[in-house]
């Protein structure tokens, strides 16, 4: 088991410091003054070996703090680079799986109440899907405008409503809304239920999110398990691109 940063230094301390008043140097009993009866100098107090310690400390901790942010920094810049280069769309989607844009989807034929449908995507070892951007909104809209067995029906997605804010049930991030001119505010989004669907709208003959109740059936959107890991892993490579513009 590796130690932390923390182990070496206070292995020393434990070790080095006997009590208040004594300290162990060289095998040999040394007593050091304590601060309140040390004598002034000058209108000053004398260093003591207890304030000379603690400044070594603190001097060895400065040290390992930065050497750990240089290590931080050298794995962001690797990471950084790795997701640069990679490239998911050569993946293939698992069986049952469709690629669309980036990630692997799974549209059910069978009609099912969100509970149900939320254990049938973990039997094929993925989730109910969880649209985090406008971009993957998109791409999965789209995909279902232009299929003709999916145009037209409502999916279950993973969005929940616990009372105050709908949110994605795996990532706990929040659903944005259906309006672009406050996408963070997704208390518009119509429905008194707390489950969300990707509804089909026919009078705009598109889709929009609507919020249903549970126990309603509907067809199910599944997504790949690796997506989420994909995601965030998009999620690091952006901030770090934000923290390189700021620096």
């Amino acid at each position: 088991m590796t130690d932390g940063i923390w182990s070496p230094l206070l292995e020393d301390l434990a070790v080095s410091v006997i009590s208040r008043d004594q300290k162990v140097m060289k095998n040999k009993p040394y007593f050091i003054t304590r601060p309140e009866d040390t004598p002034a100098v000058g209108g000053k107090k004398e260093v003591t070996e207890t304030d000379l310690y603690l400044l070594g400390a603190i001097e060895k901790l400065v040290y390992r703090v930065d050497f750990m942010e240089k290590r931080l920094r050298r794995t962001e810049e690797l990471l950084y680079h790795v997701m640069a280069n990679s490239n998911k769309n050569n993946e293939p989607c698992p069986t049952n799986f469709s690629r669309v844009g980036t990630y692997c989807y799974h549209f059910s034929e069978r009609e099912l109440n969100w509970k149900s449908s939320a254990s049938m995507c973990r039997a094929l070892g993925s989730r109910l899907a969880e649209l985090e951007t406008v971009e993957e909104n998109q791409d999965v809209v789209a995909h279902m405008q232009a299929t003709s067995t999916l145009r037209g029906k409502d999916f279950w997605t993973g969005g929940l409503n616990p009372g105050l804010l709908w949110i994605w049930s795996n990532s706990a991030r929040p659903v944005a809304s259906n309006y672009t001119e406050n996408p963070s505010n997704n208390n518009n989004i119509k429905g008194n239920g707390r489950c969300l669907k990707l509804a089909y709208n026919p009078t705009l003959r598109g889709y929009e999110y609507q919020g249903s109740e549970c126990s309603v059936r509907a067809s199910y959107v599944c997504e790949h398990e690796e997506n989420s890991t994909s995601r965030a892993l998009e999620r690091i490579q952006k901030s770090l691109q934000e923290k390189k513009i700021l620096q």
